[in-house]
């Protein structure tokens, strides 16, 4: 049996207890430095049911799971509002926002949004873990007070809300603006700003605007193209990233220009619509158009929906134009045209940016006009741009004996640089890449195009052609290396699954075994499998599969990664060794209460390592030793009992005794059996020296008696 190792990481005093039935930290009150601490805490459950049927979060507020707010959920996205109510604030209109894993809640900034005290917010009471009876599940719960008033749209068909030219400033542009500020003092991007999620509350005259949340869903997850700017409008809605402030800032002037026009300008249009219609025309015009829109909010908007990088305005610009301060926006660089257009799939293309998205949508068609000379001399006539020709000349070297979905990616990047990484049906960029991949696990859609993506390095590439307008180069270089190494590494714990719990810090397990489960911790994924072992869930017969194996070793690495070893190991009893390590060093680092369901579990598991022992005796001691365990769910007294470090190393001891004394026994046998392999010879010379025995026994006995004989004659 292999030596055994640690079995516990070193304790770390500074991570708060999380117990079933804690209360939630108020992140809020907390300095930013140990926000990300205390948020460990809301990955606990926080609901439970009450004899008469009453779901409870906490203590004091109930979730009426007969009374549903369809208003506020996205059944698409899988999030499903309920109304709540809050024994301590009677007078508070409350309501339950459940999410499952399809919406990718942002769990990890509960605490800095919870610190942003602004009533323009829609505030946040609560969060957690919520066992819903409903679906005999697990989702995340958020408890957010209900805004009593109505939506800028609402509905996607409706008109946007009638607003007097001289109040859009004072009660939509200024508040909000405002709001992004303090969103930015604590390092938070809103990214779900849209006329659906903005209300107007309080009478006439006295209009209060309310932001709603972001929390319940992934960065831009539920964003129409129109609110994205226009290059991030063409990447799919799970792969657009982050963003920045000024993303938000762009999405809020989408917003104040339908307000402004009294137009909802996605009715009759579908996404693609919108984005080629960006893309060939800008934003300011498909957003603006020719509608006529008072002076200063005129200003305001050709800066925020300004399409060059450079010259849109930043969050301190617009505040600088809100205390008065005039300075109109440059206009955008003029977009390269083309002299003659090029003919694909008969329609006319003037510039490389629309071309780049019709090529990503039509992949077969692209390729073939690609593979035509005149589409380069097409390029090299038209566009007299350096950095273009460079793109193509590199693109034209390294890529001739790449695939056909290759060559079109590599050559909407070389057109679109800004852009997203198109390849097959995907488009998103760097940073969005964990989020697109978590959601396309989460729906069970096939991921094998997402690993050829990063396996192809194409992320490289275009974060190697826009190294100068990409923030931390260098930086995000260096994580995707980390990728494909993990892709490279077939074992348990590597691999796409790696990488999705690698670029997705907010992602749950994705496990099959944890479909009716949130897992958002290492301690989580001891309480789900002691469910599952309850037989609340499907059972794996490897306890750990890859998904749980990934999550563990990325969230907590000193808890698995030194028993990965055990864990890979082609040895069945090794890698139950290595599962309970990992296991009970979990359970004794975060107080884990008692698994009793999953302790069970494991001793069905154990004859394999049983089996590693030599002694027979030991092996029967040590079974029974297990068999006749205390209930108690306590997996290091489990491991004690199968993993004795003493009992291992005096079996060991006695193996090497009689694997000696058998050599010796074996090496006689052989001298022995060499011996009699000669039958003339064998016994001679054993003959001999008896013979000699018993001759000089013989000869004494004879001179004994002769001299006994003299000597009694003399007398």
């Amino acid at each position: 049996m292999m030596e055994p190792g640690e079995t516990m990481a070193e304790e770390d005093t500074n991570h708060p207890p999380s117990g079933d039935n804690e209360e939630i930290f108020d992140a809020s009150a907390a300095p930013a430095t140990h926000r990300r601490q205390l948020e460990s805490s809301y990955y606990s459950v926080v609901s439970r049911a009450t004899a008469d049927g009453r779901l409870l979060v906490n203590q004091d507020t109930e979730i009426f799971a007969d009374r549903p707010c369809p208003e506020y959920g996205n059944q698409a996205l899988g999030t499903q509002a309920y109304e709540a109510k809050d024994t301590r604030q009677a007078a508070t209109e409350q309501f339950a926002l459940l999410c499952d894993w399809r919406a990718m809640p942002r769990v990890m900034h509960i605490g800095s949004y919870k610190s942003v005290k602004s009533p323009n917010l829609m505030a946040l009471y609560d969060a957690g873990l919520v066992n819903w009876p409903l679906e005999a599940r697990q989702k995340f719960g958020f408890i957010f007070e209900r805004p009593m008033g109505k939506k800028l749209v609402a509905s996607p068909d409706a008109q946007p809300y009638r607003m007097a030219e001289d109040n859009i400033i004072p009660l939509l542009v200024e508040p909000l603006l405002r709001l992004l500020v303090e969103f930015r003092n604590v390092e938070l991007v809103h990214r779900a700003i849209n006329v659906e999620n903005i209300y107007m509350t309080g009478a006439e005259g006295s209009e209060r605007v309310i932001l709603g949340e972001c929390l319940s869903t992934a960065p831009s997850l539920r964003q129409n193209p129109i609110y994205e700017t226009i290059s991030r409008a063409p990447a799919q809605a799970s792969g657009r990233g982050k963003g920045t402030i000024m993303d938000d800032l762009y999405a809020l002037g989408v917003c104040v220009a339908m307000v402004a026009r009294g137009e909802n300008l996605l009715v009759g249009k579908s996404p693609q619509d919108i984005i080629h219609e960006k893309i060939e025309h800008g934003s300011h015009v498909t957003i603006i158009g020719k509608q006529r829109i008072p002076g200063g909010l005129a200003e305001f908007l050709r800066g925020v929906l300004n399409d060059d990088m450079d010259q849109r305005w930043d969050l301190d610009a617009a505040i600088d134009w809100l205390d008065g301060q005039r300075h109109s926006p440059k206009q955008a660089r003029v977009v390269m045209k083309a002299a003659r257009p090029l003919v694909f799939r008969g329609q006319k293309f003037w510039d490389l940016r629309s071309l780049a998205q019709s090529f990503s949508e039509n992949v077969s068609e692209a390729a073939a006009e690609i593979e035509r000379d005149q589409f380069y001399n097409w390029v090299k006539r038209n566009f007299a741009d350096k950095g273009l020709n460079a793109r193509f000349e590199r693109l034209w070297e390294n890529e001739k004996e790449a695939s056909r979905e290759r060559l079109v990616s590599c050559v909407c990047m070389a057109m679109d640089p800004l852009g997203p990484v198109r390849y097959k049906e995907l488009s998103v960029f760097p940073d969005g890449f964990g989020t697109a991949l978590s959601s396309a696990v989460a729906r069970n859609t096939d991921a094998h195009a997402y690993g050829e993506l990063m396996q192809m390095q194409l992320f490289n590439l275009w974060v190697s052609q826009s190294f100068d307008e990409v923030p931390d180069a260098t930086g995000v270089l260096a994580t995707l290396e980390k990728c494909r190494s993990a892709m490279t590494q077939r074992l348990s714990g590597y691999g796409l699954e790696r990488i999705l719990y690698m670029l997705n810090s907010e992602a749950p397990c994705m496990s099959p075994m944890f479909r009716n489960h949130f897992v958002l911790s290492a301690k989580g994924v001891l309480l789900a499998l002691n469910d599952i072992a309850a037989g609340q869930g499907e059972r794996n017969d490897s306890v750990l599969d890859r998904h749980i194996t990934a999550f563990i070793s990325v969230r907590e690495p000193k808890m698995i990664d030194p028993y990965l070893g055990y864990i890979n190991s082609r040895n069945r009893g090794q890698q139950v060794v290595g599962i309970i390590r990992s296991l009970a060093a979990i359970q004794r680092r975060f107080a884990v209460p008692p698994v009793p369901a999953l302790c069970k579990w494991l001793i069905s598991l154990t004859g394999p390592i049983i089996e590693l022992y030599n002694d027979n005796e030991l092996r029967q001691e040590i079974t029974h030793k297990v068999s006749a365990m205390p209930d108690n769910g306590n997996l290091t007294m489990l491991l004690d009992a199968i993993d004795d470090s003493s009992l291992i190393r005096k079996d060991a001891q006695r193996f090497a005794y009689a694997r000696q004394e058998y050599a010796a026994l074996v090496a006689e046998k052989y001298q022995i059996e060499k011996h009699l392999s000669n039958r003339q010879t064998f016994g001679g010379a054993t003959g001999r020296q008896a013979s000699m025995l018993v001759s000089c026994a013989l000869g004494a006995v004879i001179i004994a008696g002769y001299l006994t004989l003299h000597l009694i004659g003399k007398f």
